[in-house]
């Protein structure tokens, strides 16, 4: 996949947000839902076993939402400010120096949203074409888990992104119909907040 051919997949598919993870539940409100990785909310695990099962739930919820349908594309980026990347420095995350990467277009964010940036300030988005296998990713979603990395999964098949997050994993699906149902299979997994966060 090209730059081009990913920009016109992410504009016919999800026209409502930009490619950063942290707008998703505020743009597709209706298609959102959000898992916790360890039990009692607990944001960042501390031991072995907290590790396996904060990668346990996440292998197999996105695993289950992909189903047969493996193709995905990882999307990651850096936002800078006056030419400074001020986040999460992609040179400095080692679980994703093997993979190949497409640059994108670099993004305005004021001029994108005014309201929530300032002047200067840009997001730089790559993609990574991969297939999706249990526990190949592991090492990637260990940098998302403790905030060295910010990036999502697309599914270039289905209408499904995946978000990891630091304590978490927010999802946009095809509908709230589905939404809905992957939010009763997972219940046990779901924050007890009202808002889902």
């Amino acid at each position: 996949m090209t730059a081009d051919q990913f920009t016109d997949f992410w504009n016919s598919v999800y026209p409502g947000t930009l490619p950063i993870p942290h707008d998703f539940k505020y743009d597709y409100s209706d298609r959102w839902f959000r898992i916790h990785s360890l039990p009692g909310s607990k944001r960042y695990p501390e031991n072995d076993e907290e590790w396996q099962i904060l990668l346990g739930r996440q292998n197999e919820i996105i695993s289950d939402l992909l189903r047969d349908s493996s193709r995905i594309l990882f999307v990651t980026g850096e936002f800078t400010s006056e030419n400074h990347i001020e986040l999460h420095p992609l040179e400095k995350v080692h679980s994703i120096t093997n993979l190949s990467f497409t640059l994108l277009d670099p993004m305005d964010l004021h001029e994108l949203n005014p309201e929530e940036y300032e002047t200067g300030q840009y997001y730089l988005p790559r993609f990574s074409e991969q297939n999706w296998e249990p526990g190949k990713f592991d090492e990637i979603l260990k940098d998302i888990a403790d905030d060295n990395l910010r990036a999502f999964i697309v599914s270039t098949d289905k209408v499904l992104v995946v978000a990891p997050y630091d304590g978490g994993m927010d999802f946009i699906l095809e509908d709230t119909k589905t939404r809905d149902a992957y939010k009763a299979k997972y219940s046990d997994w779901l924050s007890s907040r009202e808002d889902g966060l």
